[in-house]
């Protein structure tokens, strides 16, 4: 599947054989992609640290969802704190609960500011506008072929949505 060309969205570098060059990506300011997947929907993000590769994951996310409105009203900040066992368990915790903010309180952050990131703990604030109507919603992010891979040039993750 391809994005939708009016979407913000890191570049993608093909080689020869036109596939991505996805260490170029990660080298600079990350990636997220959307995957075909057998059922429900996926994406592929990374980047050179925890912090680009979970805000990666969340544009994903967001882009998947498909917006229908712009942002509206004042500026709010929300803080997310959450631990896990592990880094996958952190990125679906990480995900689930900013799909939940999306639905339930119509916040989708414009930015995210990292306090504190970790394999196994995430503090961050959330800055952004309300924002209503998505032409998906995420039932659950969910741990089927769930992938958190660190390469020489950053991490590289799969995640797959329930919708």
């Amino acid at each position: 599947m391809t994005e939708k060309t009016d979407r913000p969205t890191a570049s993608h570098h093909r080689t020869p054989g036109g596939k991505h060059s996805l260490q170029n990506d990660i080298r600079r300011e990350g990636f997220f992609e959307e995957i075909e997947h057998t059922a429900d929907v996926a994406i592929r993000c990374g980047g050179p640290d925890l912090e680009t590769l979970f805000s990666n994951a969340a544009r994903g996310m967001y882009h998947l969802m498909d917006l229908k409105s712009a942002p509206a009203g004042p500026v709010e900040t929300e803080t997310v704190a959450m631990a896990a066992a592990d880094v996958e368990g952190l990125l679906v915790d990480w995900l689930g609960e900013l799909a939940y903010r999306a639905e339930t309180r119509g916040l989708v952050p414009e930015q995210v500011v990292f306090r504190r990131l970790s394999d196994t703990r995430i503090e961050a604030d959330l800055i952004g506008r309300r924002q209503h109507g998505f032409t998906r919603v995420i039932k659950a992010v969910t741990y089927h072929d769930l992938s958190v891979e660190k390469t020489g040039a950053g991490y590289i993750a799969t995640v797959v949505f329930d919708v």
